[in-house]
Formats: C-alpha cells, structure tokens, sequence
C-alpha cells in the first residue's frame, strides 16, 4: 500500500479541479459557438398567429447561423397562407439563398426570388419579406407579369 502525502494530494485535487474547471469553460464556449456555420438540413420555419393557423412558412435545403438572430437559407421556399377558416395558398417564393430574421420575422435577400401567386409571376433581385404583414418588397430589377386581362385585374 502506497500513502500519499497531504501535499501531493491536494496538488492532485488542485490540478484535478483546475483541469475540470477548464474544460468546463471550454464546453460552455463550445456550445455556445456549435450552432454556428453548421449547416441544418431540410430545414422548416413554421410561423403562426393567435389561433394556432399556420401563415407562413419557409424551408430550405440547409440553414446555417451565421450571427445570433441571422440564419442564411439555402434553396428556400416561401409559402405565405390566407388566414381563413379553410387556409389557402397565397402566394409562395424561391430563392437560392436568403437571409432569415426569426426574432423579426422578416426573410431578405440579395439574390434573384422568383414569387408565384394565383394570376401573377413577379422577381426581383434585391428583396425584404415582412411577415407581420405577409407581404414582399421588391427593389432591385423588378418584372411583374400578370396573368389576366385588364377588366379582370381592374379594382
């Protein structure tokens, strides 16, 4: 049997508690960077209002948090629903790559969005999507076609 001196016993608890403190911290730094740059796949952002109804979603092929609150979407879709008692299809979008705000609930983007509804097709390359309102701004090399004749597209 081996006895261990009080020095040398807590020069090992000492470094033991040390090296358990460190790599406490190291974890910590790690879990709060391990979301970042790593890709999400088939990622699916759902958005409902006060009764439960789905509004809006949009997906992707991959997700990747680049900040805190600012998720850049690969391959996304945008599908904005009509809040009635039988939901419909609005309009929805695609985009190669988008920039998604959660906390604001608003999508943009700086490359081309292809929007599809009902009588119309539009795209723009410089874009912002607000979905408190459900609506797209276009500003950037915008081209609206509208699938209807003037007497049925008239208010």
């Amino acid at each position: 049997m081996k006895i261990i001196r009080s020095e040398s016993l807590g020069r090992a608890i000492l470094l033991l508690y040390l090296f358990s403190f460190g790599t406490n911290c190291l974890v910590a730094n790690l879990e709060s960077q391990a979301l970042r740059n790593v890709p999400i796949n088939d990622f699916i952002l759902p958005v409902f209002n006060g009764e439960g109804q789905k509004i809006w979603e949009t997906r992707g092929h991959s997700a990747t948090m680049i900040e805190d609150n600012l998720l850049c979407v690969k391959n996304m879709k945008l599908h904005c629903f009509t809040e009635e008692e039988n939901p419909q299809e609005a309009f929805f979008a695609i985009s190669d790559t988008a920039f998604v705000v959660p906390q604001t609930n608003s999508i943009s983007g700086n490359f081309e969005i292809k929007i599809f509804g009902q009588n119309f097709y539009a795209s723009a390359h410089t874009w912002e999507f607000s979905g408190n309102g459900k609506k797209i701004i276009a500003k950037d090399h915008v081209k609206v076609f509208l699938d209807c004749n003037l007497e049925e597209c008239s208010p």
